[in-house]
């Protein structure tokens, strides 16, 4: 890895000198705030890829190595060791916690399970077959009205705010379910641990005599696939999230925009694509090799979202997990799903021309398999991704907000409109 000592903007005669700023694993970055301000131009940069919304410590992904870490801590490890309850307090407060801290934070999201009765008539506003997704967002914008504190008066107070959502986003989330399903809600029990307590309330029925226990495994199955959700440096929906935070917006607002960026197919919504797929094919009546040599279906599949990554040049790191954690469980269980989707992954794996492009199973199709077999419906496979991703939205939307410095977002553009129209009354255009 070069390191650069000088950067340099040219403009015609004109030298313009540029900062630069590097980070801790040597990577580095050219500063352009006063670029503008110096020049009168700005830099074009569509979709960002090559702009750096700031500095973070929360987490870094190389793509030229295939390597994700949290705080520092690598993906694998905290998927194998950890549970999504350390995971989060890591990303959210900086360090793993000790074992007073640790049990100090899982009281603190026992304490603020439960969601104010009145918010339980919002529910009722929504139509039978409105999506969970749409119910979560508008939910937890709703919070706002609930805790209006702003984050700016304390420190702490927005800490607790932070803990709050943590907490609440699993009632509300099982709250949307039950209510687009018909049935009545199922309150936390705040002595399960905190996949265990989500499940709790999706499945229980108040008419069956015993509530819904998770097993230990499935438990541990579902922590280590929100921990592999839990932050993925800059996406779509982050950036969203601290865009808007930037404005002192308050935490609830923040985090429902986030929510609404994945809505689109490019962020969300690629593990149900991996489970229909699959689906097509088991309906098919075709094996696997037939269904996918089709050329229309070789075209589809270079296309699709639960192939491959373009954040990385090699194979995703948490794709690699994924395959690990679902062989780990899986490789003794059958269904059709099962036995179709391992049959995919090793024709994928073997076939020269997915190979060549790097599409491989990610994440996505892994975890949809997974939710599918623990009896998560597919259309709350995104909300799951939420609830995993929330952690390092929490993260990244406190590191910009106990910066003393940080600045509210506006991005510039190049206009290319037409200029100096002379306005047409309407009876003569």
């Amino acid at each position: 890895m070069t390191n650069y000592k000088k950067a340099e903007l040219h403009l015609d005669d004109k030298i313009i000198p540029l900062n630069l700023v590097t980070g801790t694993d040597g990577k580095q970055g050219i500063e352009i705030k006063t670029l503008y301000d110096s020049t009168g131009v700005v830099t074009v940069d569509p979709g960002n890829f090559n702009t750096a919304i700031g500095e973070s410590q929360v987490s870094r992904r190389d793509p030229e190595n295939g390597t994700l870490s949290y705080r520092g801590y690598d993906i694998k490890d905290l998927a194998k060791h950890s549970t999504f309850v350390e995971t989060s307090y890591l990303l959210i407060y900086g360090n793993l916690p000790k074992k007073a801290e640790l049990q100090d934070f899982t009281n603190r999201l026992a304490k603020h399970s439960m969601i104010h009765e009145d918010m339980i008539n919002l529910f009722d506003g929504f139509p039978g077959k409105a999506h969970p997704l749409a119910v979560l967002s508008t939910m937890i914008m709703a919070l706002s009205s609930y805790y209006p504190d702003d984050y700016e008066e304390s420190v702490d107070k927005g800490v607790d705010q932070v803990t709050r959502l943590l907490s609440k986003i699993r009632t509300i989330a099982a709250f949307s379910y039950k209510k687009t399903i018909g049935q009545p809600f199922v309150y936390p029990k705040d002595n399960l641990p905190y996949c265990s307590n989500f499940l709790h309330m999706l499945f229980s029925i108040p008419a069956e005599s015993e509530n819904h226990v998770a097993p230990q495994e499935i438990d541990k199955l579902l922590n280590q696939f929100l921990i592999l959700y839990a932050d993925h440096e800059q996406n779509v929906a982050a950036s969203t999230v601290q865009l808007v935070g930037s404005t002192k917006s308050n935490l609830f607002a923040s985090i429902s925009a986030g929510i609404s960026a994945l809505w689109g197919s490019r962020e969300g919504g690629q593990s149900v694509a991996a489970i229909e797929f699959l689906e097509k094919i088991t309906t098919s009546k075709k094996s696997v090799k037939e269904y996918i040599s089709d050329s229309k279906v070789k075209e589809e599949l270079t296309k699709s979202n639960f192939l491959g990554h373009t954040a990385y040049l090699t194979k995703s790191p948490r794709s690699l997990v994924a395959r690990e954690i679902f062989h780990n469980y899986f490789d003794n269980k059958k269904s059709p799903i099962l036995d179709f989707a391992r049959e995919f992954e090793n024709y994928i794996d073997n076939d020269s021309f997915y190979k060549e492009k790097n599409l491989y199973p990610n994440l996505e199709f892994y975890s949809g398999i997974v939710f599918q077999e623990i009896g998560i419906p597919k259309r709350m496979f995104t909300v799951m991704q939420t609830m995993g991703k929330l952690p390092g939205w929490l993260a990244h939307w406190r590191e910009l907000r106990i910066k003393s410095n940080f600045k509210k977002a506006r991005p510039r553009q190049i206009y290319t409109g037409p200029m100096n129209l002379n306005y047409i009354p309407i009876e003569n255009r």
